[in-house]
């Protein structure tokens, strides 16, 4: 057993006693950059455990997540909600020798990932709900005074100048097209009826469905942004998987915004200015996933699906290709 291996046992070996489980109970879900992810059970309840190095998350950004989670719990959005330990603390610190590790466990989301192939559930009067869910979240975020210490667009210089080495290195095309995408979104106006906390990673993976119902979780990336970004995230993605499962329905796109602009409109206003700036968030969604692509997958052992997003991707993003031929502005 490494290093690494042998603080996350003794990580576990605590956290088992305080939220009063056992090792045995606790299964990884996930792990990556940011956290490491385990399912448990106290009786028959399934939860949810994350852990955290300090490096990665102050400790305030992560209580104004768990306070922007609350938030729309308590409005009747349903979420995936942080719980207590044995102590009643919703965050609780560990150190392993010289490092410093975040703990917080959340219920467990009912339901399943929705089933894009099955017309049941992958339908216009979920895509409105889906858009009635976003849109009562924005709505709440216009409304709340509440003080968040989340980060903002565009403050995370380092992050930026490293995607921009990263395009270099493949293609000065993509490195430039992404340093105008850029330069573009920030001089978008911050105003408090088109920017503030948003989910940031809003599409099917982060939802479970269950009688039509959508409970949403994994906020780690809310950050102050534009609610374009979040429109763009849903739409990408649906579109993606969606016309993936139904090549042929070419009108799926259009369909998807209908039902879902419709939804969004039931609880905020859809401003102008919101639907204009989409198309740039699809454009940045696709850098985010080019980068993210190359980190995570075995690029000497890709798939042929693989091998064509990575070529796709490339091909859009150096060309500035719009992600669909959808006239954004026509939904104005």
């Amino acid at each position: 057993m490494n290093q690494s291996e042998n603080s996350m046992a003794k990580i576990l070996e605590v956290a088992s006693r305080l939220y009063k489980t056992t090792q045995e109970e606790i299964k990884k879900l996930s792990g990556g950059y940011q956290n490491e992810v385990y399912e448990y059970k106290v009786g028959e309840d399934g939860l949810i455990l994350r852990i955290t190095k300090n490096i990665h998350r102050e400790i305030d950004a992560l209580k104004s997540e768990l306070d922007f989670i609350e938030g729309f719990h308590q409005a009747g959005i349903l979420v995936s909600t942080p719980i207590h330990s044995i102590n009643k603390k919703k965050i609780e610190e560990i150190t392993i020798g010289d490092e410093k590790f975040y703990i917080t466990s959340f219920t467990k989301a009912e339901g399943h990932l929705i089933n894009v192939s099955d017309p049941n559930e992958w339908n216009n009067k979920f895509f409105q709900k889906w858009g009635q869910t976003m849109g009562k979240m924005h709505s709440l975020v216009k409304n709340n005074n509440q003080t968040y210490k989340r980060n903002h667009f565009g403050t995370n210089i380092s992050q930026i100048n490293e995607t921009t080495r990263f395009l270099s290195s493949i293609s000065d095309r993509m490195a430039k097209g992404y340093e105008s995408l850029i330069t573009k979104l920030n001089l978008l106006k911050k105003d408090h009826d088109t920017y503030g906390l948003i989910h940031n990673d809003f599409h099917q993976g982060n939802f479970f469905v269950k009688e039509g119902q959508m409970t949403i979780f994994d906020f780690d990336d809310c950050s102050f942004n534009w609610f374009a970004q979040d429109i763009a995230v849903s739409f990408y993605h649906a579109v993606w998987q969606g016309m993936s499962f139904n090549p042929d329905n070419q009108s799926f796109p259009h369909q998807f915004l209908e039902s879902f602009f419709k939804g969004y409109r039931e609880e905020c206003e859809l401003k102008k200015d919101t639907i204009v700036q989409i198309p740039l968030f699809l454009k940045l969604r696709e850098v985010f996933l080019f980068t993210l692509f190359n980190e995570k997958w075995e690029l000497e052992q890709l798939e042929e699906w693989q091998k064509y997003t990575l070529n796709d991707l490339r091909f859009r993003i150096e060309n500035e290709i719009p992600y669909t031929d959808i006239d954004f502005v026509s939904f104005r």
